[in-house]
């Protein structure tokens, strides 16, 4: 069976995104690599930069880089992760911290298809649809 994990690319701030991302998360980087310990040569810009990282928690998991551009490439579309969590106050945290310095674009509620439901774009520009059952605790 093929399994899907998304890859981020954080155009030059990788490192400080998933410093973030363990402290909301309680997650971890469980492998990081940079441009400077590939065999092949990279230009010198790129010296330091994340080239690959793997990032886990209980909910999520998801693949990083910083890229090789330190803009996003045009027509790059339009990406939401979505969470599905199994407890509100484990919701309610993660959310909270995704809007520090983020954009909240539907504050966490309780919804018509019985979901408590909020949307958040952080600090990164990574839009976060959050999901928990209106029946959960």
């Amino acid at each position: 069976m093929a399994a899907m994990k998304p890859h981020i690319t954080f155009h030059g701030l990788c490192r400080e995104a998933l410093t973030f991302y363990r402290e909301i998360w309680c997650g971890d980087i469980n492998q990081l690599s940079t441009y400077d310990e590939s065999p092949v040569e990279f230009p010198s810009h790129l010296s330091g930069r994340v080239m690959y990282a793997e990032f886990d928690c209980q909910e999520i998991s998801f693949l990083a880089s910083d890229g090789v551009k330190d803009s996003l490439p045009q027509g790059s579309g339009d990406l939401a992760i979505h969470v599905l969590f199994s407890n509100k106050k484990r919701q309610s945290d993660v959310f909270s911290g995704l809007s520090k310095e983020g954009h909240i674009y539907m504050p966490l509620d309780d919804t018509f298809w019985q979901m408590r439901y909020g949307i958040v774009t952080d600090k990164y520009g990574i839009r976060w649809m959050l999901s928990c059952p209106s029946h959960s605790l």
